[in-house]
């Protein structure tokens, strides 16, 4: 069998410290990659059909829409992945509004994860999950959810002996 790593990851403005910065790649993107190179797993990226906006504030505002409507935002037409090839899913995501962008609720929709061994990482401002992986643990019934790795985003590229350790 096989290893995933899925991830959701925002490209543009991001807060980091308390400042608006501009990343040409998501945080979360540069844990998955990471990730990818220490299990030898797979990397697929869980894309929006209609892209969160660049700009910090926008991107907020439409979290903010789809958090509190709870809505599943559509997600980018391809190739859907064969969950039978995988036993172990690592997902990523940025946390937003405490928890996982509704896009990755969508990507979570789309298959069944049971008897899958689950291993939850994000990446925010502040390090930690919120209530993602209470709303995982609803989200996932029949998968096994494994202890998650949390970074703040401005910690990421000097993160890799907490991923390589994460990815073991």
């Amino acid at each position: 069998m096989k290893t995933l790593i899925a991830y959701f990851s925002h490209v543009g403005e991001n807060l980091q410290d308390n400042e608006i910065v501009e990343l040409k790649k998501g945080n979360t993107e540069v844990v998955a990659e990471k990730l990818a190179q220490y299990t030898g797993g797979d990397l697929y990226k869980i894309e929006e059909d209609e892209p969160y906006p660049f700009k910090y504030d926008d991107c907020l505002r439409r979290a903010r829409r789809e958090d509190e409507n709870n809505e599943h935002p559509a997600l980018k037409g391809g190739a859907r992945l064969n969950m039978d090839e995988y036993d172990t899913i690592y997902i990523g995501f940025p946390i937003w509004y405490r928890t996982y962008p509704r896009v990755v609720a969508s990507f979570l929709d789309q298959y069944d994860f049971s008897g899958k061994q689950i291993r939850p990482f994000c990446t925010n401002d502040e390090g930690t999950f919120g209530i993602s992986l209470l709303e995982m643990q609803g989200a996932l019934k029949g998968a096994q959810i494994g202890n998650g790795l949390a970074i703040r985003g401005v910690n990421v590229y000097e993160a890799d002996d907490k991923i390589k350790a994460f990815a073991e």
